[in-house]
């Protein structure tokens, strides 16, 4: 019994020390939490607020360009080094052309007969003369050597007139003269238009120069009549027959079909106009052909001579002059030229912000390798290509910096981007804010909450950074406002 009676009152003892921990450490806890409030009290105040989006990339120059030879061959020079400047169109490497501008000169010899046989396709006058007969008609087949049409001017007579050789020594081109026809005694007055430099033996032993007279044809005149001359008080030896100043049978110089006849008999026309333009199928088609044989002869020849199509500065230089490019290495680069003159990097933007980027909006830069420098850009393009991963839209933008300093190509670069900025405003701490944009203000305006003397009251919120939102409406600058310790909500904008 005794022994029974002790370990009843061991166990009693036991229980008895379990509950004085209980109340010890419960009381602990019970002070603890009565220290950590679950509010935290603050007055609504005035600040900056600003939305900075960073981004990472990799430099490049604004613009490259790698060359590479297209044929193959020796190349005959190569003047320029690494690192020299260079303007777009300067000559980078000279290939010897060889066959290929062999290829290129008869190309073009080509070109050039067939266009001289269609030329000859268009009839045109040699002279200045009035049509009298058109011998063909539209449609027609002719050879090369039909008569085409008649063509003379009989406007102007000419006079050829044999005068005494001291005579015709002592007159001169242009001076006035008369001629005399021999039918009806008439003069009609004119100008010496060639003395020939020729001496001929008249009749009777004289000799002679011969004189052209050229006179205006009154409308009487016709080739054939007989007249003599006067000229500086001297008269010809003997009379002459009048001509047309201009006669002549025109004849077809290439075969084909008479297309167009552009004149009328009775009209008119002037040296080097069209009178009749014939057609030939097989020519033009020969034109058409020598003219693409040359285009690709031409295009062939330029591959060998190889210029900058971009001014910039040379980073590699990997061919020079007496170098051979050969099929086995006509495809590789022989130089690689950088336009330095900017520089510029691409950055991915979050679907949510790229509504506020704007072309030329300004770029924070600064670089791991260059400490302590930062660089101005701005967005030069934004692709509205959107690459999406993981259930996240991103939109790459191209940033471009004019003044780059020691930045190089290839170097990495954070950018930051302000997308909203806002001065003196009124703010609140993100927190505050719990859904459907309400606020816990102190007052009896609003809506009641379980905090004494604080109610419910709906803000209208602006613009936000990583920790505190604008607040566009809804509260007044000085009024306090409960921030819950614990994550209550979140803000809406």
């Amino acid at each position: 019994m005794l022994k029974r009676k002790k370990i009843v009152i061991a166990i009693l003892l036991l229980i008895i020390a379990g509950i004085a921990i209980w109340w010890f450490v419960g009381r602990q806890d019970r002070a603890q939490n009565a220290e950590s409030p679950a509010y935290r009290y603050q007055l609504v105040e005035r600040s900056s607020i600003i939305s900075i989006m960073e981004g990472v990339g990799s430099v490049q120059p604004v613009n490259s360009y790698t060359v590479k030879a297209l044929v193959t061959g020796d190349v005959l020079s190569a003047p320029f080094s690494e690192g020299d400047m260079i303007e777009a169109g300067q000559l980078l490497y000279q290939i010897d052309a060889g066959r290929a501008q062999n290829s290129y000169n008869l190309a073009r010899l080509n070109l050039q007969e067939a266009e001289t046989e269609i030329a000859e396709l268009n009839v045109t006058a040699p002279e200045t003369g009035q049509v009298v007969t058109v011998h063909c008609e539209t449609g027609d087949s002719v050879n090369v050597g039909s008569q085409l049409l008649y063509l003379r001017d009989r406007d102007i007579m000419l006079l050829d007139a044999p005068f005494k050789t001291d005579e015709a020594e002592q007159l001169q081109v242009g001076q006035a003269a008369e001629v005399i026809l021999e039918n009806d005694g008439q003069r009609i007055s004119g100008t010496i238009k060639a003395i020939s430099s020729v001496e001929q033996v008249s009749s009777g032993g004289v000799l002679t120069h011969k004189l052209t007279i050229a006179v205006e044809n009154p409308g009487s005149l016709q080739e054939g009549d007989w007249a003599a001359a006067d000229a500086g008080g001297f008269t010809s030896v003997r009379s002459g027959l009048l001509e047309y100043n201009y006669s002549e049978q025109i004849l077809a110089k290439a075969s084909g079909d008479v297309a167009e006849i552009l004149v009328s008999e009775g009209e008119r026309v002037q040296k080097g106009q069209t009178l009749i333009r014939l057609s030939d199928d097989s020519l033009e088609n020969d034109l058409r052909r020598a003219r693409i044989e040359q285009d690709n002869a031409q295009a062939a020849l330029a591959y060998y001579t190889i210029t900058s199509p971009i001014a910039g500065t040379v980073i590699e230089k990997k061919f020079e002059q007496g170098d051979t490019i050969d099929s086995n290495n006509n495809a590789s680069e022989m130089a690689v030229i950088y336009d330095m003159s900017k520089l510029e990097f691409v950055m991915n933007v979050d679907e949510l912000d790229i509504g506020l980027i704007k072309v030329g909006q300004p770029v924070q830069v600064v670089a791991d390798a260059l400490q302590g420098q930062e660089f101005a850009g701005y967005v030069s393009k934004i692709s509205i290509k959107g690459n999406s991963s993981n259930g996240v839209t991103t939109y790459p933008i191209t940033v471009t910096l004019d003044e780059f300093g020691a930045l190089l190509p290839g170097m990495n670069v954070n950018a930051e981007v302000v997308l909203q900025q806002a001065e003196d405003v009124l703010v609140v701490p993100m927190n505050a804010v719990s859904r459907g944009n309400m606020l816990l203000v102190e007052g009896s305006e609003g809506q009641p909450s379980d905090l004494p003397g604080y109610t419910w009251r709906q803000v209208e919120l602006g613009m936000n950074d990583d920790y505190y939102v604008e607040i566009v409406s809804g509260v007044q600058e000085g009024e306090k406002i409960v921030i819950p310790t614990g994550a209550v909500g979140t803000a809406e904008n």
